[in-house]
C-alpha cells in the first residue's frame, strides 16, 4: 500500500531529525527518500516491525528508530504494538534503550499521548516530533 504524501512528509522530518541529533541515517522507507542523498536501503525488521527511518551511532543510545504516525494512524493496533516494541528494545553489549521518536501531525498529539499513556510507556522514553497540520495540507479537526 503507497503510503500517503502526508506521511512521506512526517517520515522527511523525522529523517532530519535523527540528522541534526548526530545520527547517520541508514535506513528510510519514504518515496522522498531522495532528500537525504543516495545508498539508503529500506530499514529492517525491528522486532516484529519496520520503521519508517533508522539511524545508528557509535555512542549510546546506538539506535535511533523514528516512526510516522498519521492521525488515523495512532488508532490502529498496529500503532499501539510498534510503540511498546520500540520502546522496549535494548541493544549492545551495555544493554543500552534505543531512542525512539514518533513524528504525528500537531491535531494528533493529544491522542499520541493518550495512547502512550494507556500502554504505560514512560513519556522519557518517546521523543515526539509534532508537524503543523498546514504543512501537511491537513485541516485541524
Amino acid at each position: 500500500m503507497a503510503a500517503s504524501k502526508a506521511h512521506d512528509l512526517i517520515v522527511a522530518v523525522v529523517a532530519r531529525k535523527i540528522v541534526d541529533s548526530g545520527y547517520e541515517l541508514v535506513g528510510i522507507e519514504s518515496s522522498l527518500d531522495w532528500l537525504f542523498g543516495e545508498g539508503f536501503r529500506v530499514p529492517p525488521t525491528i522486532v516484529h516491525h519496520r520503521p519508517d527511518v533508522l539511524g545508528e551511532r557509535r555512542r549510546a543510545p546506538f539506535l535511533a528508530i523514528r516512526d510516522a504516525k498519521t492521525v488515523s494512524d495512532l488508532a490502529s493496533a498496529r500503532t499501539a504494538q510498534q510503540l511498546a516494541d520500540y520502546t522496549g528494545l535494548r541493544v549492545g553489549e551495555h544493554n543500552a534503550l534505543c531512542l525512539v521518536v514518533i513524528g504525528v501531525p500537531q491535531s494528533g498529539l493529544d491522542k499520541l499521548w493518550r495512547l502512550i499513556v494507556d500502554l504505560m510507556i514512560p513519556r522519557h522514553r518517546i521523543c515526539v516530533v509534532p508537524v503543523p497540520d498546514p504543512l501537511l495540507g491537513e485541516k485541524r479537526t
